[in-house]
């Protein structure tokens, strides 16, 4: 198994490299959390100086590449150990290594294309299947994705979904969508689009949707990309409205970086979920060495 790892993790390097890409590294413990919606980072207290101060293990490598991203402009990547907490299950693990890249002037299905050429030459796929978030939706449960937050209540409550009142529009979704994306990926690899703009995350949003993807195999969410909205002063409001809610500090500099931020699109594979497939496992607990 540990020599099926080595050579998964090298032929996705040699991908990536062959195309241009260079690999980078950047630190895991960051002065600023980051601020993704419905994942828990993880904060440390370390001495410096003699002084105490908080510091948060990185939840993905986003903000510290597109730091670099800004200041070299060129195509990279890397392969990174992140952190969330309170993760565990059969596909959920507190650290686990990520796959991130991204392409300069290119856009979301621009990373589609790459990803299909990765899992053709890694894993041998030949069909794939695209599918719009809506559409995913109706095949599901036969109708529209509720538009506010009191006709998801009530369409929750309808499907026998439960839920907690205080919860926003975007927290009662998902969680009519985990009823969804367990089916997803069925038979060949299938790729989400077309997200609804109050799933945007930092995607730039045309026409009313986020130019977002997510990759699903045998039901597994396996890459989540999009087009990168390199405009400062949207990005600054939807960071600030996900750092309020949750009352997390803010990272001023990578605010300020999109400002030099060229047009670019960037993805993230979960390497261990992906690995897991490879090596037909249906657990991460059944790749030993990825037990922790």
């Amino acid at each position: 198994m540990i020599e099926l790892w080595s050579d998964f993790i090298d032929r996705i390097r040699r991908f990536y490299r062959e195309r241009g890409y260079i690999e980078v590294s950047t630190p895991v413990l960051l002065r600023f959390p980051n601020l993704d919606p419905h994942i828990e980072p993880i904060p440390v207290n370390v001495t410096l100086r003699g002084r105490e101060e908080r510091r948060w293990l990185q939840t993905s490598p986003e903000y510290s590449m597109k730091k670099l991203l800004a200041r070299y402009r060129r195509d990279i990547f890397q392969i990174a150990k992140v952190f969330r907490n309170r993760e565990q299950g059969r596909l959920h693990r507190i650290e686990f290594h990520m796959l991130e890249w991204y392409r300069v002037g290119g856009d979301y299905r621009d990373l589609i294309d790459e990803l299909r050429d990765l899992l053709r030459e890694l894993m041998g796929y030949a069909d794939f299947e695209e599918l719009k978030v809506e559409e995913a939706f109706r095949r599901r449960f036969g109708e529209a994705i509720p538009p506010s937050e009191e006709a998801m209540r009530e369409f929750l409550s309808g499907a026998g979904l439960h839920y907690e009142e205080d919860e926003d529009w975007e927290t009662l979704f998902y969680r009519a969508f985990l009823e969804v994306e367990r089916d997803l990926g069925r038979g060949k690899p299938l790729f989400l689009t077309d997200f609804p703009e109050r799933l945007c995350a930092l995607a730039k949003v045309r026409g009313g949707r986020a130019e977002r993807f997510e990759l699903f195999i045998e039901g597994v969410e396996i890459a989540n990309g999009w087009t990168e909205e390199t405009d400062p002063h949207e990005v600054r409001a939807r960071l600030v409205r996900e750092a309020e809610k949750r009352g997390l500090p803010l990272d001023e500099e990578f605010i300020d970086v999109h400002s030099e931020l060229p047009p670019c699109a960037g993805c993230s594979v979960g390497l261990d979920r992906l690995f897991m497939i490879f090596a037909g496992r249906e657990s991460l607990a059944d790749v030993e060495f990825l037990k922790g």
